[in-house]
C-alpha cells in the first residue's frame, strides 16, 4: 500500500475544508483512465502537495490535489459619509474587511474596493447657490480594481489584500455630518466594475452603510424632499429595481448583499433623515439583490414608503447593539459561505489521462452527519447526505449537508478518487 499524502485548505471563519485525494506513485493512477477512453474528464486546476488526513475510503485513495472552489469576484462598496466617522463605525468597517479577507477562503476570490461618496459635485438649484459644491460624487472605477487574492494577506506587498488595506488606512469619512450618500451611483459603479469582471463565476457586491440613500437631487430620479428643501433622499424603489436587473443579468448577473450598521434604523423622525424606515429599505435592497440567499422568512422583501420595521430584516441588521468588528467579520464569513461553500472543482488529471467519475467519493468529518456521503442516483431524488455533479462538471454537496459545511466552524469535506462511487 502507498502512503496516503492529504491538503485540507480551511475556508473563512466557517471553517470548512476540502481536499481531494487521488492516487499517486504509479504511472497508471487508480481513478483515472487513458484519454483514449469514453470516460468523462474531470475539470479543476489545483497544484499537487503534501499533507496529512485520513479517509475511510482507506487504500482506495493514495495521494491528494488542493480543492480549488468555483471562482468569484467580491467588491465591497463602502459608505464613508460623514456620519460613518461617528461611534466607531468606520473604524470597526475597515478593521472587519480586513480580517475577513485575510482568511484563506477568500485566496480563491478577485476582491475590490469602492468606497463612496468619493468627491464634490456642483450642488443642485434647489440651494441657490448658498454653497457651491456637495458630497455626491462617485468614481466610475473602483479604488481597489479587482484582482485575484492569492496567497498574500494584507501584511504582504504585491497583493491585492495589501492594496485594500493601504486604501483603507489612507481614506476616511467625509468630515462633518452631511447626508451626501450617493448608494445609487455606488452601486451602479460597483455592478458595472463586477460584470467587466472577465472570469466566469459568482459576482458579488457588498454594500455597508449607515443611513439612508441620498444626492438625488443632482440627478433627474426622483427624491423625498430633505432639509434644505431639497428632493434629496433618493426613492428606494430605483435601488430596489437597480439591484433587480443586476441579480438577473442574463450573460453577468451580481448577488448584493446588505449590511445596515447604526444610524441605519431612522424612521422619518425629522427632516434630516428619510421619511420612511430605513431597516425596510435596505432589507428591500437584499431581497432585490440576491433573493436566493436571504432568509426566505424575512418580512421586508417589498418597500413602501412606511416608517414600520420589519419584523424580520432581509439584510444584515447591525443597529441593535449587535455591530462589532467580530460581528462584521462574521457577516461577510457567511456572505461567502452562501453563495461558494458547497461546489468545488474536479482535480486535474496527470496528462495523458482523464478522470473516472465512476470512482469519485465524498465524505465530511466535523459535522453531525460525519461520513462518505452517496452520489445522487438521479436529479429528481430529495437527499441530505448526498451530492451531485453541476451541469459544467463541479461537485455540489445538497441539502443538510451543504448547510452543515456552510455553518459548523469544524466540518471537513473531502473529495476522494480512486474508489467506485457510492450511488443512492
Amino acid at each position: 500500500m502507498v502512503g496516503v499524502c492529504r491538503l485540507w485548505v480551511r475556508f473563512a471563519s466557517l471553517g470548512a475544508v476540502a481536499c481531494v485525494a487521488i492516487a499517486c506513485g504509479s504511472t497508471r493512477r487508480e481513478g483515472f483512465v487513458e484519454e483514449s477512453s469514453p470516460t468523462s474528464p474531470g475539470g479543476g486546476g489545483a497544484a499537487l502537495a503534501d499533507a496529512g488526513g485520513d479517509s475511510s475510503f482507506g487504500a482506495c485513495a493514495t495521494s491528494s490535489h488542493e480543492a480549488a472552489l468555483v471562482p468569484a469576484a467580491l467588491l465591497v462598496a463602502l459608505d464613508k459619509s460623514g456620519t460613518m466617522a461617528q461611534a466607531n463605525k468606520y473604524r470597526f468597517a475597515q478593521q472587519a474587511i480586513v480580517q475577513a479577507i485575510d482568511q484563506g477562503a477568500f485566496d480563491s476570490l478577485s476582491l475590490g474596493i469602492l468606497g463612496f461618496p468619493s468627491s464634490r459635485v456642483q450642488a443642485p438649484a434647489c440651494l441657490f447657490g448658498l454653497i457651491d459644491q456637495v458630497d455626491c460624487g462617485v468614481s466610475a472605477l473602483p479604488h481597489v480594481p479587482l484582482a485575484l487574492a492569492g496567497p498574500k494577506k494584507s501584511n504582504e506587498p504585491g497583493g491585492v489584500r495589501n492594496e485594500i488595506y493601504k486604501w483603507l488606512a489612507n481614506a476616511s469619512p467625509n468630515p462633518g455630518d452631511g447626508d451626501g450618500n450617493p448608494t445609487y451611483a455606488a452601486l451602479e459603479s460597483a455592478i458595472s466594475a463586477l460584470q467587466a469582471w472577465p472570469a466566469r463565476g459568482k459576482r458579488v457586491a457588498l454594500y455597508i452603510t449607515d443611513g439612508g440613500a441620498s444626492c438625488a437631487s443632482v440627478t433627474n430620479r426622483a427624491g423625498y424632499t430633505d432639509g434644505n428643501g431639497c428632493n434629496d433622499w433618493e426613492h428606494p424603489s430605483a435601488i430596489v429595481d437597480l439591484l433587480t436587473r443586476a441579480h438577473g443579468d442574463a450573460q453577468a448577473p451580481v448577488n448584493t448583499f446588505v449590511v445596515g450598521v447604526p444610524g441605519a434604523d431612522s424612521h422619518g423622525e425629522s427632516v434630516n433623515v428619510p421619511p420612511y424606515s430605513v431597516r425596510l429599505a435596505l432589507s428591500a435592497y437584499a431581497w432585490a439583490g440576491s433573493p436566493e440567499t436571504a432568509d426566505p422568512a424575512c418580512t421586508g422583501k417589498t418597500f413602501t414608503k412606511t416608517n414600520t420595521d420589519p419584523q424580520t430584516a432581509c439584510h444584515f441588521d447591525m443597529t441593535r447593539g449587535n455591530y462589532s468588528v467580530q460581528a462584521l467579520v462574521d457577516a461577510i464569513a457567511q456572505i461567502r459561505g452562501r453563495l461558494l461553500g458547497c461546489e468545488y472543482e474536479l482535480p486535474p488529471a496527470p496528462e495523458g489521462e482523464t478522470l473516472d467519475r465512476g470512482r469519485v467519493n465524498v465524505e465530511l468529518s466535523g459535522v453531525g452527519a460525519a461520513g462518505p456521503l452517496f452520489k445522487r442516483g438521479k436529479p429528481s431524488d430529495t437527499c441530505d447526505d448526498c451530492w451531485d455533479y453541476t451541469g459544467d462538471g463541479k461537485i455540489v454537496l445538497l441539502g443538510k449537508a451543504c448547510e452543515d459545511v456552510k455553518s459548523s466552524p469544524t466540518a471537513k469535506v473531502q473529495i476522494v478518487v480512486g474508489c467506485s462511487t457510492r450511488v443512492r
